[in-house]
C-alpha cells in the first residue's frame, strides 16, 4: 500500500475546545477593557468584570460550533463536511447576533479586516457574512491542508493515489495496467479537492476586489481626470464636546457660531456630532429647532443638529433643515447603545430628495452596527448617508472600521462627523479618491469635500443578508445529512 496516505480525521477532544473558549473569552474581553471609560479622570479599565461576562456568553459561539464540528467529524469522513462545517455555523451564528442582538455586528471579530479594501470589497456581494465565512473557511482549509499529501500535488507516473473524498476514495496498485487512467482520476481528484476549490475562489476575490477599488467607474481605460472624477461640494462637521463638557452642551451659542465658521468657509452643507447640544423640553426644543430654521435660510445651507432631549421623554435626536428653512429629517435614534436611557425611535430609515446632493439619509452612531436597518438606503436608492456619532475611550477608529462596511455592502457615500472618534468621507469603494478621515476630538470643527455621485449598484443591495441565512440552512442541513447517514450505517450493522 505504498503511496497510500489515510488522513487523520480524528476531531478535537472537548476539553481542547473548552481550552480555546477561555482563551478566547479572555483575548476578546482584554480588547474591549477601555471601552466604557468615558471619563480620563475615571478608572482605566471600569467594567472589567462586565466585560468577562459578556465576552464568556459571546464565545458561547466557538463551543457550538466546535461541538457541531465535533459531532460531524466523529460520523463523517467527507472532506467537504469537514471543510464546510465550521465555517457555516460560526458564519450563521455571527449573523443571528449582528442582525437579532443588540450590539449589532460591533464585536464582530471580522472587523479588524475591514482595512484589507481588496478582501473586505466582497462585502459588497454578500455583506459581513460573506468576509466571516472566508475568515472561517480559509482556517479549515488551513488545517486540511495539513494533512494533505503533497505526493498528491504533483502528477506523476506513480499510479498510487489518494482521491479527495475519503467516503469515495479508490486504490490504484502498480499492477493496473491503464496507469493513464490512474493519472486522470488522480487530476479530477484534484480539481474537485476543496483546497483547489479554495484557491479559486480566493483567487475570484481578490481580482474583483483588486478590479472594484482600483478602477472608478467610467476611467477605464486611461480616461483623463475631468472625463470621470465628479465636483465636490465643501461640507462641515461641528464636533461637540460630548459629556466632557456639559457647560458647554448648553451652550447653544458656541454651535450656531462654529456652523456660521464653517459656511464662511465655503460649506454647503453642516451637521454637528451626536448629541453636541441639550434641549430641556418639548417647548426648548421648538425654540432650538426654529433658530435651526432661521440658521438654514439665512445661509441657504443644509444644516442637521444633533441634540439630546431630556424630557418628557429623553430622546437622542438628529434632525436636518433644509436651505429653504423645512425640516427634511426629524429623526430620533432608532437603535440606543444598550444601558444608556433613552427611547429608541422607529425602525425606519429617513431620507429626503436635494438639487445638490441627490437623496441623502440619516442615522446616528451605534444604528450603523446594524446591517439591516441600514439596508433600508439601498431599497430607498440613498446616495449619500450622513452619520453623527460620538465614541468615547479607545473604541473611535475601531468603531469607524466597522461602519465604513455599510456604504461598500449599500453603494451610498458617507459622511460622518464624530466626537472623540474618526470624522469624514467614506466612499462605497474602501480606498476611494475621495476618501477623507480626521481622527477629531472636542469642540472642534473641520471642511471636508464631498462628491457629487450616484449610489454604486451593488448585489447586497438587491439580496441584503441572504448569505448569512444560506449560511444558517446549511448548518441545518449538514447536521441532518450527518446524522441520518449515521443512522443508516448503525442500522446495516446490526
Amino acid at each position: 500500500m505504498s503511496g497510500f496516505l489515510v488522513l487523520d480525521t480524528k476531531p478535537f477532544h472537548y476539553s481542547l475546545g473548552f481550552i480555546a473558549y477561555f482563551v478566547s473569552s479572555i483575548g476578546f474581553s482584554t480588547g474591549f477593557l477601555g471601552t466604557f471609560r468615558t471619563s480620563i479622570d475615571g478608572p482605566r479599565f471600569p467594567l472589567a468584570w462586565f466585560l468577562l461576562i459578556t465576552s464568556l456568553i459571546l464565545n458561547i459561539i466557538l463551543i457550538i460550533t466546535l461541538s457541531a464540528e465535533r459531532y460531524v467529524t466523529s460520523r463523517s469522513q467527507c472532506i467537504y463536511k469537514r471543510v464546510l462545517l465550521f465555517p457555516v455555523v460560526w458564519t450563521g451564528l455571527w449573523f443571528l447576533v449582528g442582525r437579532f442582538g443588540p450590539l449589532g455586528d460591533y464585536p464582530s471579530l471580522s472587523t479588524v479586516l475591514i482595512i484589507w479594501s481588496d478582501f473586505s470589497q466582497v462585502a459588497s456581494l454578500g455583506g459581513r457574512s460573506l468576509l466571516d465565512f472566508i475568515v472561517a473557511v480559509s482556517g479549515t482549509i488551513i488545517f486540511e491542508f495539513s494533512s494533505f499529501p503533497m505526493q498528491a500535488l504533483f502528477i506523476s507516473d506513480s499510479p498510487s493515489v489518494l482521491l479527495a473524498n475519503s467516503e469515495v476514495h479508490e486504490e490504484y496498485t502498480a499492477d493496473e495496467p491503464n496507469t493513464s487512467t490512474s493519472r486522470k482520476r488522480q487530476c479530477i481528484s484534484l480539481l474537485v479537492h476543496p483546497i483547489t476549490i479554495y484557491s479559486i475562489i480566493l483567487t475570484l476575490v481578490f481580482t474583483y476586489g483588486g478590479l472594484y477599488v482600483n478602477v472608478r467607474p467610467n476611467s477605464l481605460y486611461q480616461v483623463t481626470y475631468p472625463e470621470y472624477i465628479p465636483k465636490t461640494v465643501p461640507v462641515g462637521c461641528v464636533v461637540g464636546p460630548g459629556d466632557t463638557y456639559p457647560e458647554l452642551q448648553a451652550d447653544h451659542d458656541v454651535w450656531f457660531k462654529k456652523s456660521a465658521e464653517l459656511v464662511g468657509d465655503g460649506a454647503k452643507l453642516v451637521i454637528w456630532s451626536e448629541i453636541t447640544t441639550v434641549v430641556e423640553n418639548l417647548e426648548e426644543e421648538e425654540i432650538f429647532i426654529q433658530r435651526a430654521r432661521d440658521f438654514a435660510l439665512l445661509h441657504k445651507v443644509y444644516l442637521g443638529v444633533t441634540y439630546s432631549l431630556s424630557g418628557p421623554v429623553k430622546k437622542n435626536k438628529f434632525v436636518l433643515v433644509t436651505k429653504s428653512g423645512d425640516i427634511g429629517i426629524d429623526y430620533n435614534k432608532a437603535h440606543p447603545v444598550p444601558g444608556v436611557v433613552k427611547s429608541a425611535g422607529p425602525n425606519t430609515l429617513q431620507y429626503i430628495d436635494t438639487e445638490e446632493f441627490g437623496r441623502v439619509g440619516g442615522a446616528i452612531c451605534f444604528d450603523f452596527n446594524f446591517a439591516d436597518f441600514i439596508g433600508q438606503a439601498s431599497t430607498h436608492k440613498v446616495d449619500v448617508m450622513l452619520q453623527p456619532s460620538w465614541t468615547w475611550g479607545p473604541i473611535g477608529t475601531y468603531h469607524q472600521q466597522g461602519n465604513i462596511l455599510r456604504p461598500v455592502e449599500n453603494g451610498f457615500t458617507l459622511f460622518r462627523c464624530v466626537s472623540q472618534g474618526v470624522s469624514g468621507i467614506f466612499e462605497p469603494t474602501l480606498n476611494g479618491v475621495f476618501n477623507q478621515k480626521v481622527a477629531s476630538n472636542n469642540v472642534e470643527k473641520y471642511v471636508f469635500y464631498l462628491p457629487i455621485q450616484k449610489r454604486l449598484v451593488t448585489l447586497y443591495a438587491y439580496i441584503g443578508d441572504l448569505f448569512g441565512y444560506i449560511c444558517l440552512i446549511a448548518s441545518v442541513v449538514l447536521l441532518i445529512s450527518t446524522y441520518r447517514d449515521s443512522r443508516r450505517l448503525h442500522q446495516l450493522s446490526i
